[in-house]
């Protein structure tokens, strides 16, 4: 059970193993029917955890992660961000790179504080605009548009050996963003 002093923080590589389980877990329970199951079946704690461990001991300025730490259960959400990684049809300069929370801990408004920790961040890299890719098919996209995410683009990609509809949006004013998720510490 995820209680009410689940703190935000910046990941540490002794979280890669608490990451890669959100991982795995929120893959599993948001892309069946979206996914090739091969690659679903496929995903593997361990194999993640290595990854993680070696991304996190080597960061990259101006990106950060960030983790939903349970004091009883340890990581139960994880978030990136740095600067935007690719032209978009509007001027843009961050970007939220992924949000994942664990199923069992969703609905305690963990993404809402997670974004809000990533809009500070990326606020102090003074990077004014941000935007996040999503997959058409993934029932959370809703978090972004309830968020006044406007919706730039939408485009074909190839992963995991299927073709998948992306929507990119972005938010023009992270300042606005950042009043509309509230505080990262605390409540909404």
């Amino acid at each position: 059970m995820v209680t009410c002093e689940t703190a935000i923080r910046h990941a540490r590589p002794a979280d890669a193993a608490g990451i890669a389980g959100v991982h795995v877990a929120t893959w599993r329970d948001t892309y069946p029917g979206v996914l090739p199951a091969r690659y679903l079946v496929g995903l593997s704690g361990r194999i993640e955890a290595r990854r993680w461990r070696a991304r996190l001991g080597r960061p990259v300025p101006g990106c950060a992660t960030f983790v939903a730490d349970d004091p009883r259960v340890g990581v139960v959400g994880y978030a990136t961000c740095g600067p935007s990684r690719r032209p978009l049809p509007v001027q843009i300069d961050g970007e939220v790179y992924e949000i994942y929370v664990d199923p069992y801990a969703q609905g305690r408004h963990l993404g809402r504080r997670l974004l809000a920790a990533m809009t500070d961040f990326l606020l102090v890299q003074r990077l004014d605009s941000a935007c996040i890719r999503v997959l058409r098919d993934n029932p959370s996209r809703w978090f972004y548009r309830h968020l006044n995410g406007r919706l730039v683009l939408e485009e074909t990609i190839r992963f995991a050996g299927a073709d998948l509809v992306q929507l990119t949006y972005v938010w023009p004013d992270l300042a606005s963003l950042r009043r509309r998720v509230g505080d990262p510490n605390g409540g909404v």
